[in-house]
């Protein structure tokens, strides 16, 4: 199936999903079309790249190529379900750009994250999803569970940690949600980034929020409530009452870039500042066209150098 008719699907109930109601490993494989052989082998010995983000320092596990496919391929099948209005990660059309559009008023505002939200996805969690949500056999499920997490836990450099977290911890987005309408608030999710925002939003309710993440046994940290009238940060995003912009954080990075560039006397070194910088303007000018022409002007600088 061509990518173009793939991202022209609706949305399907859970029960019409591919991986809905296996009941042994020889139907998974089959489905998957891959060798029942080759997937116990992977569950026993997945490869993984174990490195350093080097700005976080935070470790990531990056499944190998062929366990990556296999997430891949999973990631789709589990991507196609319908999912509510509030999730905004791994889905189609969705990002953190509409995650934080959803929030563009003159509302206060609550944020929160919920701390080590991979680490704290633990791989019986994943088992008792496709097993209770998704009907399939326990020998199925524990494979499946097996295939997707690192040492008992989601990787966190793994194309399908961010779908299969929401699924195996959605009882407590749904109360998150349902706590929201409650109170009158508007709420997004984007993986572990909780946002809510409306007239009654208060630091009373924000605490109530922790307090609903700590129940469901996870922790929660960055907790942050914005006034109506002040800019407010949403998933990288600042919100200025009816715009989104550039967070100062980002404006930051280019001005200190674009005085690299500036200075710098070894082509080679320029090539990889020019890589960054026209992406950070690709990236700004999602939130603003008016930062393309910028863009288009250091990629033309960056041409100039490779002849």
């Amino acid at each position: 199936m061509s990518q173009k008719k793939r991202a022209q699907q609706p949305p399907i109930p859970i029960n019409r999903c591919h991986l809905y109601s296996l009941q042994s490993p020889h139907t998974l494989a089959k489905r998957l079309g891959w060798d029942l052989n080759k997937l116990n082998k992977l569950a026993m010995d997945g490869q993984y790249r174990i490195y350093k983000h080097k700005s976080t320092g935070r470790e990531i596990q990056e499944s190998g190529t062929a366990l990556q496919s296999l997430h891949k391929q999973l990631h789709r099948y589990l991507a196609r379900i319908e999912v509510p209005s509030y999730l905004h990660s791994a889905v189609k059309g969705r990002s953190y750009l509409s995650n934080a559009r959803v929030h563009i008023s003159n509302h206060p505002l609550i944020k929160i994250d919920i701390a080590k939200f991979y680490q704290s996805t633990h791989q019986h969690k994943v088992m008792h999803f496709f097993r209770d949500e998704m009907n399939c056999t326990s020998d199925v499920a524990g494979l499946l569970a097996n295939l997707i997490c690192y040492n008992g836990i989601l990787a966190t450099g793994s194309s399908i940690s961010p779908i299969i977290s929401y699924y195996t911890h959605k009882h407590l987005f749904n109360d998150l949600s349902n706590f929201a309408l409650k109170h009158g608030l508007i709420m997004t999710c984007y993986v572990d980034d909780i946002t809510m925002s409306g007239p009654r939003a208060s630091r009373a309710l924000l605490h109530k929020v922790r307090q609903i993440i700590f129940k469901a046994g996870l922790r929660a940290h960055k907790a942050r409530f914005f006034m109506g009238d002040s800019v407010k940060i949403v998933t990288g995003i600042a919100i200025k009452q009816d715009k989104i912009t550039l967070p100062f954080s980002r404006w930051r990075k280019i001005h200190r870039l674009e005085q690299k560039i500036t200075t710098c006397t070894n082509n080679t070194e320029k090539l990889q500042l020019l890589s960054k910088l026209i992406s950070c303007f690709y990236e700004a000018a999602q939130i603003d066209p008016r930062y393309r022409p910028r863009a288009e002007f250091y990629r033309n600088q960056r041409r100039k150098l490779t002849y």
